[in-house]
């Protein structure tokens, strides 16, 4: 293992990450000093992200001394530790903003938060403080599915208030302020293409490590090059993420006029990310355009498509569509929307109602989204069931979803058609196939490796969040959400809020399957075996 090859990269990738901080430090210059002209905490927003990038600097440069030795060449280990490495600090330096603000004072919450926009997971750690005779108190909040299951708690947000008169101004999730608001929004834009490929796109060379970091990140079974060199090709996947943010932005501007910009931004950088944060307490229902959810479920479908078909599409080879993943996944999202929609319409609802409240949420659920334009937490437990079930499932692979991916399904189903026929055929010869593509043993084998180690992650998380005093069922939900990347759960303190609930044991339990579920295990799982780290 070659340590000074990592500090090497690692300098390099703190500058980076040094010159994107300047984009959230503009959005703070611009509403503290000439939009709202206020700076309501102690330590300004602007100041935050200041000290921030003077962090990523300081880091830089002691990583650069640590890398002087180094010769300029990266081999596979030390690009899978340089991966898990840059996901985990990166998380460390975006949580600074909230901490040096103290709008979050917990290092675990501010942690849990960053990771859970990075991951695109979604799921937030925010809760207002619960205040009696000007002292903060416990927050008790019943399980929606069990009267008798009480969770008491402290907020994690305090109110924001008028500096000049002591008003309180926001309360909740909008206490954060607008530079906050915009960091923990941009945090999931940049995951859900991947930090690492942003790093690959923007760099020099990484001589052949540069294959080996984009392998490692880029989610799901395809790893195919759109161009001959990997540098190339995460740049134009970078050039197509950026191209569908801003026509959402413009979609959303034209057919809402009343929503802010700031909004249309946000909440474009939440929904092509497959992330899901939004940036007010009433999350979508903020806004009353009919044509609002509609485009968000439009471009939660194209952030959940393989990134490399839109530059084949832009191409004008329309043929590259034409294979076993891209109809197996429209095919799983409509039955998903219809059976969703069947028991909500038939518990009375309007057909009409049932179809559009039920296609949504199976939508948000399957590209790992996690948008909700309502409360599911009384919906039938089918509905509720088929949530889950969608998690697990997700989108394509070389999507910003999370889940298992469609891919994997479709060849585990491939694998048992061919033993089930070998029973009364053995003498047949069978080749694996996924439309003209012939699928190798080693990868056959990988792909049931993996359905293996979700299983096992499953169990083990559900476990120590029981072990934690935590219901089956909130337990269960709480790691299917984690590991998916999703941001939906059952059970807590019900949908439509937070896992400010958990206890810290429980919230670093969520942190790690998070990024599990993020990298997809073999990443992480590879550096608790011992030979890894021998030399030769």
């Amino acid at each position: 293992m070659s340590y000074a090859e990592i500090s090497r990269v690692l300098s390099r990738y703190f500058l980076y990450l040094a010159a994107i901080l300047l984009i959230p430090l503009s959005v703070a210059i611009a509403y503290e000093f000439f939009i709202e002209k206020k700076i309501y905490f102690s330590t300004s927003a602007t100041f935050a992200f200041l000290e921030t990038l003077a962090i990523c600097l300081v880091c830089s440069a002691i990583f650069r001394w640590g890398g002087r030795k180094a010769r300029g060449t990266l081999y596979r280990k030390e690009s899978i530790l340089l991966v898990v490495s840059i996901w985990f600090l990166t998380a460390a330096v975006g949580s600074c903003p909230f901490l040096i603000t103290k709008t979050i004072k917990n290092p675990i919450d501010a942690y849990f938060e960053t990771v859970s926009g990075l991951t695109t997971t979604g799921a937030t750690i925010i809760y207002p403080k619960v205040y009696e005779e000007g002292k903060e108190v416990l927050a008790h909040v019943p399980n929606p599915l069990d009267d008798s299951l009480v969770y008491s708690f402290y907020g994690t947000v305090a109110p924001l208030k008028d500096p000049s008169t002591g008003e309180v101004v926001k309360v909740g999730l909008e206490a954060l302020g607008k530079p906050l608001l915009f960091w923990r929004s941009f945090l999931q834009w940049l995951g859900g293409m991947g930090i690492v490929v942003l790093f690959i796109a923007v760099l020099p060379a990484l001589a052949m490590g540069g294959k080996f970091l984009y392998e490692s990140e880029m989610a799901g079974l395809s790893k195919e090059g759109i161009t001959p060199r990997i540098k190339e090709t995460a740049s134009l996947l970078w050039k197509i993420y950026l191209g569908l943010t801003l026509f959402q932005v413009v979609l959303m501007k034209l057919t809402n006029s009343s929503i802010p910009l700031f909004d249309a931004v946000t909440l474009s950088f939440s929904t092509i990310s497959t992330g899901g944060f939004t940036v007010t307490n009433d999350g979508l229902l903020s806004y009353a355009s009919a044509a609002t959810p509609w485009i968000i479920t439009i471009f939660m479908i194209a952030g959940s498509i393989n990134f490399t078909l839109y530059f084949h599409g832009l191409k004008g080879k329309f043929y590259r569509f034409y294979e076993p993943e891209f109809f197996l996944y429209f095919v799983i999202l409509t039955l998903g929307c219809l059976l969703m929609s069947f028991p909500l319409w038939h518990s009375t609802l309007p057909w009409t109602k049932s179809l559009a409240q039920g296609s949504f949420m199976a939508i948000s659920a399957q590209t790992s989204t996690g948008f909700s334009l309502i409360s599911y937490d009384m919906w039938p437990y089918a509905c509720q069931f088929l949530m889950v079930i969608l998690m697990f499932i997700g989108g394509m692979s070389g999507s910003t979803t999370g889940g298992i991916k469609v891919i994997r399904y479709f060849i585990v189903l491939k694998l048992i058609k061919n033993k089930i026929e070998s029973l009364f055929r053995p003498e047949v010869v069978r080749v694996l196939k996924v439309g003209e593509k012939e699928i190798n043993p080693k990868t056959a084998t990988t792909v049931l490796i993996f359905f293996c180690i979700v299983i096992f992650l499953v169990i083990i998380g559900t476990y120590l969040l029981v072990w934690d005093d935590h219901d089956i069922v909130t337990s269960l939900g709480t790691i299917s959400c984690m590991i998916n990347n999703t941001g939906l759960s059952l059970g807590g303190i019900g949908s439509t809020n937070s896992f400010a609930f958990l206890s810290p044991f429980s919230k670093i339990v969520c942190i790690l399957w998070m990024v599990l579920g993020r990298l997809e295990y073999l990443s992480i799982l590879v550096l608790l075996v011992p030979a890894f780290w021998r030399k030769k």
